[in-house]
């Protein structure tokens, strides 16, 4: 008798052994795999400078995600850039496009179970207040910056996502030297926290909020930020609020902001109305999270400086643009300005600017952007041109 259940011992420990091999080797077999190829061209004299600098970069991306093994998956995105030419004297691309190398920015394991997952390791984020750089906006850069988190979801409430974070280290898209950045905490010092809600419980209406601290070695450059967001959709046209508030160093700042997308009625085009306001203590500017992403957050955030002008204290902001879907590709002119008594010496800052998205097919995209502007303390005009181009696969 103990002979035989010694067998069945050891034949269930086979079997189990076996079927946990195969489930394994299934999550492997289903790994998806996706990449992308890009480069872009970039000409600025930003702020001013009397000569233009210039810069084209060629890079790319592979991810790997596996097939689902008892809940748990991994994945995995590998970057890299490389520079064909440059002109860079004046340092216009350095925090950009000057960027040459290879690093692993996601490298994750994540557990699922029912409405909850758990993802912990090198991965990209996208929130308002903690978000990697965004596809089509002033973020957007062929390196994604990335962070190594820990991030807990649940959706157990319905229509209801939250959201709870640990961040202790950030990869930036460039260390300003020519090189990629590496992972390190050297910007989030002691590590940040937040926390996350979104809500669409009620009919056309969309509510976020959310709560980042970040915790200084030495106290000097604690800094937090709450925010709130409503979007509300009404025969087509979306309205929405934004309210940020903020503190960095004892010093408070907060930004409202409103804004409204819909048709015009003509055809098929389209437009966006934006306003924001600030307040701070001091004359800096406004904090607005982590990541590049972050900045694109204000509703003002202009397509090729994104929200660098609006943040400003004691500043109102304004922003028009129509878009005009044509057969071949889609034209979004554009103009902002800022009027600004904040301290920083720049003045008033009025931009005008053009944005167009080639869909050349499902898989290869070009965007062209050209952005003129005006700071009234400069003698000269910034222009800025990007031209994007993208094929995934």
């Amino acid at each position: 008798m103990k002979r035989i259940t010694k067998l069945s011992l050891i034949a269930t420990i086979a079997l189990s052994s076996s079927l946990y091999a195969q489930s394994l080797s299934e999550a492997f077999a289903n790994t998806k795999v996706k990449g992308e190829i890009k480069t872009e061209y970039a000409n600025s004299n930003f702020l001013g400078n009397k000569d233009s600098d210039n810069i084209w970069a060629v890079g790319g991306s592979l991810n790997a995600v596996t097939g689902d093994f008892n809940g748990l998956s991994a994945g995995a995105t590998f970057q890299t850039s490389s520079i064909l030419s440059e002109n860079n004297k004046n340092g216009v691309f350095k925090n950009d496009l000057d960027a040459s190398g290879a690093v692993l920015s996601e490298a994750y394991l994540e557990y699922k179970l029912s409405n909850t997952s758990f993802k912990a390791g090198r991965q990209y984020i996208t929130t308002p207040l903690v978000s990697t750089s965004l596809e089509t906006k002033s973020s957007e850069t062929l390196i994604k910056d990335s962070f190594e988190a820990y991030v807990l979801t649940n959706t157990d409430i319905s229509k209801t996502t939250l959201v709870a974070g640990y961040i202790n280290k950030y990869q930036a898209n460039t260390n300003g030297n020519g090189d990629i950045g590496d992972f390190e905490n050297a910007s989030l010092e002691n590590g940040a926290y937040t926390i996350y809600a979104k809500n669409n419980s009620i009919d056309n209406l969309t509510l976020q909020a959310q709560y980042v601290k970040v915790n200084s070695t030495n106290n000097i450059n604690d800094r937090s930020a709450a925010y709130i967001q409503a979007d509300y959709t009404i025969a087509g046209h979306t309205v929405s609020a934004q309210y940020l508030a903020s503190e960095r160093n004892s010093d408070d700042a907060k930004l409202f902001g409103l804004k409204s997308t819909g048709p015009l009625g003509i055809g098929k085009l389209g437009y966006l109305v934006a306003y924001t306001s600030t307040t701070t203590d001091h004359a800096g500017f406004q904090y607005l999270g982590e990541g590049r992403g972050s900045d694109d957050t204000p509703f003002t955030a202009l397509p090729v400086h994104g929200g660098g002008v609006p943040v400003r204290g004691e500043t109102d902001t304004i922003v028009g643009a129509v878009v005009v879907p044509t057969p071949v590709a889609t034209i979004i002119p554009y103009a902002g300005k800022s009027y600004s008594d904040n301290g920083l010496g720049l003045g008033d800052v009025t931009g005008l600017g053009i944005m167009g998205i080639i869909p050349v097919n499902k898989n290869l995209l070009i965007q062209a952007r050209y952005e003129n502007v005006e700071v009234q303390n400069l003698p000269e005009d910034t222009n800025t041109a990007r031209v994007y181009l993208s094929y995934k696969f």
